[in-house]
């Protein structure tokens, strides 16, 4: 046989394994994420946002479907992180997902308006949500974008204070921060 032969056979072997390994490797993340073995953090989706953000006055974009498995904890202090931002320039809310037994979800820091606002959810089971982030120059800003937006929930109220208290923790800091729960 042709030594000119074998060399071409192997070199479409090798060519074959090459398009084989490239479509597992787009396919694999697709099936994974489809029979729910890799899901959204909600930490790296939201901090890509306000990343995102903060240098865009008053638009709103939203998390895709990100899945909070029970006590996981989404704190303000780690979506700053190395960000120009800090964390008391940024105000949660549990959005349409109200503070109760039910839903699972808490806000803790957001009545008293404190620093390191967090989001708490501490259901027995995954739970599938989204996230709104708007970013503002100051706070009266981002109240105008909160209510623009209809990010408040029903009445003016926000997790059981008003807006303007649980936000209040940005007062005079420039820019600010807003992180609405949604459903999905």
């Amino acid at each position: 046989m042709n030594q000119k032969g074998q060399a071409y056979s192997t070199f479409k072997l090798l060519i074959a394994a090459i398009i084989a390994m490239a479509i597992l490797a787009i396919l694999i993340p697709i099936i994974m994420q489809a029979m729910g073995w890799l899901t959204n953090s909600p930490l790296n989706e939201t901090k890509t946002l306000v990343s995102d953000l903060i240098g865009s006055p008053g638009a709103l974009k939203h998390t895709p479907e990100v899945v909070f498995k029970p006590d996981d904890v989404l704190a303000a202090s780690a979506l700053v992180e190395r960000l120009s931002i800090s964390k008391d320039q940024v105000c949660m809310s549990t959005g349409q997902f109200e503070e109760d037994i039910d839903s699972g979800f808490e806000c803790l820091g957001c009545e008293d308006a404190s620093e390191n606002q967090r989001l708490i959810y501490h259901g027995s089971s995954n739970q599938a949500a989204r996230l709104a982030v708007v970013c503002n120059v100051n706070l009266d800003e981002l109240l105008d974008d909160i209510e623009a937006y209809n990010l408040e929930d029903g009445g003016g109220e926000w997790d059981g204070t008003s807006i303007e208290d649980a936000c209040e923790v940005c007062e005079g800091l420039g820019k600010c921060c807003a992180i609405v729960l949604k459903r999905s």
